[in-house]
């Protein structure tokens, strides 16, 4: 019996002896996998439960869920602790579900993320450019704000049309940020950043980041910081004059309601091929449940149980839990969380 493997895609694995052992579906708490980039502030530590990542004294990126080689994500309790979530769904592939199916390998990747300083003013390329000229995928997201400090805000596009050599002028005039929009923002805001589209995160912002499992990133702009080796950090700017979008426009979050429910209401934040995303939030409980994909689950505020079975799992917050596909659980509590799952 050969089961292709949905974490590379370029992985098949061979059961011996054709007996495939079904193991027992639970709600499975994920490490984060912590990084600890220069920009990054303390946030997740002090109001999101994150342990600081040796070194460097701050905790820019919480990777929540990871299937990447260079970040894997393990599995903090019951049969699989200890096991990377890529080894989990490796020899339990029905875990993931059969809509990872029509991927190459895991589709989504989930990050918590403080901005002590402003991100670099960055650009992700498309699939099709990517597989093209990286050999590798390109990258959407979509961020959801946390938290935002007074005044914080975002670059989210430019604020009129431009052109190629406009902004190469500009990268060398240090004048770029004049033509981008800069929009504040506020807790529960949402952006949905597509590819191609230049953006960069402004000081003062905690925000989940939902996206393709990629990072494949051109940085355009750095606001002339520089590395912990005193040199400039490297920019991207022909990879991403290459796949920016000149068009300006105006940027404004997604207004996506809230739907009422007994005990909970929720609200869309993302319906992209690579993530469906919805924010809820209970007084009480609501049921979770998809037949074909996993479901992570993300804690934004309070606490939450997660019942299944007879048996609880509490999910504190700042904490991802991975719910395997075909597994109804009941979510308790007095919180606020987000979902992400395939349509």
């Amino acid at each position: 019996m050969s089961v292709r493997v949905l974490i590379n895609g370029e992985v098949e694995k061979k059961i011996q002896n054709n007996v495939w052992y079904m193991k027992k579906k639970y709600p499975m708490l994920i490490e984060p996998v912590l990084k600890d980039y220069i920009w990054g502030g303390v946030k997740l530590v002090e109001k999101w439960g994150k342990p600081l990542p040796g070194g460097f004294g701050c905790a820019a990126e919480s990777w929540e869920l990871s299937l990447r080689g260079d970040a894997p994500s393990r599995v903090l309790n019951g049969e699989f602790k200890g096991q990377t979530l890529y080894e989990v769904l490796e020899f339990n592939p029905e875990f993931a579900g059969k809509k990872c199916l029509s991927f190459p390998r895991f589709p989504t990747l989930i990050k918590l993320i403080d901005a002590k300083q402003n991100l670099s003013v960055q650009v992700h390329p498309s699939d099709r450019y990517a597989l093209a000229n990286e050999k590798s995928y390109g990258k959407s997201e979509v961020w959801f704000i946390l938290d935002a400090e007074k005044d914080a805000g975002i670059f989210f596009g430019f604020c009129r049309d431009t052109s190629r050599a406009e902004v190469l002028r500009r990268i060398g005039e240090n004048t770029l940020t004049e033509i981008l929009n800069f929009v504040p923002v506020a807790k529960g805001d949402v952006y949905m950043i597509e590819a191609g589209t230049v953006h960069a995160i402004g000081a003062g912002i905690t925000l989940a980041e939902i996206q393709q499992n990629s990072d494949l990133t051109y940085r355009v702009y750095d606001f002339g910081r520089v590395g912990r080796d005193g040199k400039p950090r490297e920019l991207h700017v022909q990879k991403a004059l290459a796949v920016m979008n000149f068009k300006g426009g105006k940027a404004t979050p997604a207004a996506f309601p809230y739907v009422d429910y007994f005990g909970f209401k929720k609200r869309l934040i993302a319906d992209d091929k690579y993530f469906f995303s919805e924010f809820y939030r209970i007084d009480g409980s609501c049921p979770l449940f998809n037949e074909d994909c996993f479901i992570a689950v993300t804690a934004a505020e309070g606490r939450a149980e997660l019942v299944c079975g007879g048996e609880k799992t509490a999910l504190q917050k700042g904490a991802t839990a991975f719910i395997p596909a075909g597994l109804e659980i009941t979510v308790k509590g007095e919180a606020e969380f987000i979902t992400t799952t395939l349509r």
